[in-house]
């Protein structure tokens, strides 16, 4: 029954890939380990093994680097840079920064359509959202992404007259529009976890103003360069 514990198998696995990986065989040490595996009785005590195991491939390793020439240890670290270097740059661009386009004219004059933009996926996270960002986001209906920018945050009231947006009662100084743009806009105050987005390009966009706020969990991250 032992021999079909998935446990032990896992155990055996690991340590087997560990000592040998593509090789036919391992070293000295790691071979010995590997061989009195199945000395072992019950799965805590193949599991304890294979980390003792682990641990003594390790030192044998470290102590075959050190046998080699310098300027092959040097090769392997500047190799193993490389790649940590390409992983670290992946894992950026996945969860971090992402550069993307402008598909559309909604947010003329501030970023024209093929601008490419970065979204920034942390910061946001840490330091919250603030009036003026311009900000990612999921639609709520369809699996697409959209950039806005916020006029209000949770508990604003945003109301529009005489072509002007106004936030709690001031108009808002808004020099990144298009010379001439009114914005017409029923008042909405802001509900909790939400925020209230327009276009920059306001005769065309579609926000807020049509769709009502943008809840806060949808907020995908903070555009925060354009070139």
């Amino acid at each position: 029954m032992s021999g079909r514990d998935p446990v032990r198998a896992v155990a055996r696995f690991v340590l087997t890939v560990a000592v040998r990986g593509r090789r036919a065989s391992g070293g000295p040490w790691g071979e010995a380990v590997l061989a009195e595996f199945g000395e072992t009785r019950g799965r805590w005590q193949a599991v304890r093994w294979a980390v003792g195991g682990l641990r003594t491939v390790w030192r044998e390793r470290r102590q075959r680097i050190r046998q080699l020439p310098r300027a092959t240890r040097i090769r392997r670290r500047a190799a193993v840079a490389a790649v940590l270097a390409v992983v670290a740059g992946l894992s950026v661009a996945r969860f971090a920064l992402t550069p993307q386009y402008m598909a559309s004219a909604e947010m003329e004059p501030t970023f024209a359509v093929t601008d490419r933009w970065v979204l920034d996926r942390v910061s946001l996270r840490i330091s919250g959202v603030h009036h003026g960002d311009v900000v990612a986001y999921r639609k709520r209906y369809a699996h697409v992404e959209q950039i806005r920018r916020v006029i209000g945050l949770p508990g604003d009231t945003v109301e529009c007259r005489d072509g002007r947006v106004h936030r709690n009662g001031s108009a808002l100084d808004e020099p990144y529009l298009p010379d001439g743009a009114r914005t017409e806009c029923e008042p909405t105050t802001v509900p909790a976890d939400s925020l209230y987005v327009l276009g920059d390009n306001r005769a065309i966009a579609t926000d807020s103003r049509h769709e009502g706020t943008v809840a806060m969990s949808s907020v995908l991250g903070r555009v925060i360069d354009v070139w």
